[in-house]
């Protein structure tokens, strides 16, 4: 009996990384399965999404062109599979929403080590906004994904794959090109300036590739005149909206978006517990890098600050007003990698002191 326990232990042992990957992605996704038909009917934001991929199914066409067409090809993907019901709609945002965890907890570890990588995995797991739009048929899910696998790939020197996710979340919302500016930074303090035209030239590759069926479904020139159009409109949009917030406020959890309110009540939320301890932390890893510049050290832990810094400081600089607190989303991860770096380091430090 002891043998076989101590075997038992050694297995644990010998895959507990795999073991951790699947604990993360499992208790998300039967979370966010569990709600997928609450409610049953098309709610909020979903109505611009669904009725686009629709159409796409139908005749190849986007009614939608305000985004680009992979998020929408990917809630087509699931009505497909299980049908034009709330359940295919929403299934592969719930699906790719539970990856996101593990693909955290993997940047985490890589970076730092296992301790940080599985105390935010933990926190995306439990995390309030990842969790809602997960659970709702539209983009930003999908975008945080794509991102969030980008920022992975980069960490374990996977260039090219990065660059090539970072197209596909270019080819989900524009707003990824933010994320995209964070790793160029990133490029260009560490001088690797070969990788820069990677980072630039792959990411079109991938979005011309992306949204070159719809280019010849709607005439390359009808194309191109409404996604400039539909750009400039959206960077600057401004009307009254009941749920709009400015980006000042969202780590603080001011004007949540309300989804859908019943005996289930569906709102993007922030965690302002969690989210602001991200901000002294990245102040914190600003002043190690630029401290240890001229000292030959590994400047890894400065990309989430970067990531963070630029996906979510660069709504700042937009002329629209009209904005929402689930546009943090793509910055989540980075925020709570950057929490469960700080939290470790506080402890240490109180465990010197003690």
């Amino acid at each position: 009996m002891k043998l076989r326990l101590n075997h038992f232990i050694n297995i644990v042992k010998e895959h507990k990384h795999i073991i951790v990957i699947l604990l993360l992605f499992s208790t998300a996704f039967i979370t966010r399965i569990l709600r997928l038909t609450h409610p049953p009917h098309i709610i909020s934001d979903e109505i611009y999404y669904v009725v686009a991929a629709r159409s796409l199914i139908s005749t190849g066409s986007d009614p939608n062109l305000v985004h680009p067409p992979l998020g929408k090809y990917l809630i087509g993907l699931g009505i497909l599979m299980f049908g034009d019901n709330s359940f295919g709609w929403r299934i592969n945002g719930a699906f790719l929403g539970s990856l996101i965890s593990p693909l955290v907890y993997l940047i985490g570890k890589k970076i730092w080590h296992e301790k940080v990588g599985i105390l935010s995995g933990v926190f995306i797991l439990i995390d309030p906004l990842t969790y809602a739009m997960s659970c709702i048929a539209m983009l930003d899910i999908y975008l945080t994904f794509f991102i969030t696998f980008a920022f992975l790939a980069f960490t374990y020197q996977r260039y090219f794959i990065s660059a090539v996710f970072f197209g596909l979340a270019s080819s989900v919302k524009f707003v990824a090109v933010f994320s995209i500016c964070g790793v160029v930074l990133y490029l260009l303090y560490i001088r690797e300036w070969r990788l820069i035209r990677l980072f630039v030239s792959v990411p079109i590759a991938v979005f011309f590739v992306i949204v070159l069926p719809i280019m010849f479904i709607e005439g390359i020139g009808k194309w191109s005149a409404y996604t400039l159009f539909y750009l400039v409109w959206s960077f600057g949009l401004n009307v009254e909206h009941p749920f709009a917030s400015r980006p000042e406020g969202w780590l603080f959890n001011i004007k949540p978006f309300v989804f859908y309110r019943n005996t289930c009540d569906l709102i993007a939320v922030a965690n302002p517990y969690l989210y602001l301890l991200a901000i002294p932390t990245s102040i914190y890893l600003i002043y190690l890098a630029i401290k240890n510049k001229e000292n030959n050290v590994n400047f890894t832990e400065i990309l989430p600050v970067l990531w963070f810094i630029t996906q979510y400081g660069f709504f700042f600089l937009l002329p629209r007003t009209t904005q929402f607190i689930f546009y943090l989303l793509p910055s989540v991860p980075s925020i709570l990698l950057l929490t469960a770096r700080g939290i470790e380091i506080s402890v240490e430090k109180l465990l010197k002191k003690s």
